[in-house]
């Protein structure tokens, strides 16, 4: 865990800096990191007075541990009815749910259909075997993968038409007692876009949030700069920390990609980003990155989009307004939508 954590952190380090290096204000720049919510980094950057940045990650802060908390599918909290309570007991009847978890759970339902379950909240049965088999081997217990009759077992529990959501009343209800839901895929993005949002409302410009590599920014930096963010080289050993660089004004940028997490079973790397068809990682990229002017969706369709088929993800990227999509194939060659191009620097 600590070792990730370093990674992602160096990582984050490495974009503040690219950031920074996008022309120059004269306004104080001030920097702020987290180890606190969703197993992961977040970094905050910001120009202007102490007291505002200050004011600023109050806002943040609030925002980001509300949602933490609601989507934290292994921890419950006093007070909080949250993803943990729910998977433990809206299998016997409706649930009153946090308001963050209800929103958590629309947009990820609206995103299973959207994406044809390419990204599927409700794939807690199968996801958990993956999640316990990779930390038994990172813990250095045995290697293994689940067997093919424990997958297609929990694959009878992932239907996200068992998920019930009672908008008016505020509850959850699982059809279906086995049904677990997973909103790895979604609750980060959907965090950092919160936090900008209501960042934003209360007047903040000229931010950049990387919450655990979803990067979202808000607007241009002072004097009009852009922002510039990287798509990280999956490459091990690679000379350069990026692949590619770009700008990135009052957008978000995600990147879901094998070389993330993952663990080794009798010489072959199992990656965290699983098929809702094969019910196995999918080897066909390093990575996908999104584009988009909304972090809870460019995070989803990370996940969405890398487990489709190439041409199927790209012809399905085209179809969307205001998203652009790219990604670094087995093989470590680039394919891109047009429109993410057009923001790439030389």
């Amino acid at each position: 865990m600590l070792h990730r954590l370093r990674r992602i952190a160096a990582f984050i380090l490495i974009l503040c800096l690219a950031v920074s290096l996008a022309g120059c204000s004269r306004q104080t720049r001030h920097d702020k990191t987290y180890y606190t919510w969703f197993d992961t980094v977040t970094t905050v950057i910001g120009y202007g007075s102490e007291k505002d940045f200050d004011a600023a990650c109050a806002i943040l802060e609030d925002v980001l541990e509300r949602y933490h908390r609601a989507g934290d599918i292994y921890h419950e909290y006093v007070g909080v009815v949250n993803a943990c309570s729910v998977n433990r007991t809206a299998g016997s009847g409706p649930v009153s749910a946090a308001p963050e978890l209800m929103e958590l759970l629309i947009f990820g339902r609206e995103i299973c259909e959207r994406t044809g379950g390419m990204c599927n909240i409700a794939m807690g049965a199968v996801l958990s075997l993956w999640h316990d088999c990779r930390e038994t081997a990172l813990s250095g217990g045995p290697a293994r993968v689940p067997g093919e009759d424990e997958l297609q077992e929990a694959r009878r529990h992932c239907r996200i038409e068992d998920l019930v959501l009672d908008t008016e009343n505020g509850t959850v209800e699982f059809l279906d007692p086995l049904l677990q839901l997973d909103l790895g895929a979604v609750a980060k993005g959907c965090a950092a876009e919160k936090a900008a949002r209501a960042l934003e409302e209360a007047g903040f410009t000229g931010y950049a949030l990387n919450l655990g590599g979803n990067v979202r920014t808000l607007g241009t930096k002072p004097g009009g700069e852009s922002w510039i963010a990287g798509v990280q080289e999956p490459e091990e050993g690679a000379d350069n920390v990026y692949r590619l660089r770009l700008t990135l004004d009052g957008a978000a940028l995600v990147t879901s990609g094998s070389y993330q997490r993952w663990y080794e079973a009798d010489g072959v790397r199992y990656h965290h980003i699983i098929s809702p068809e094969t019910l196995f990682p999918k080897n066909d990229f390093l990575s996908v990155t999104i584009r988009a002017s909304d972090s809870g969706l460019a995070d989803a369709l990370s996940t969405a989009v890398f487990n489709m088929d190439l041409e199927d993800g790209i012809n399905y990227v085209n179809r969307l307004p205001d998203v652009e999509a790219c990604w670094i194939l087995a093989d470590g060659s680039v394919r891109y939508t047009d429109g993410f191009k057009d923001n790439i620097l030389p």
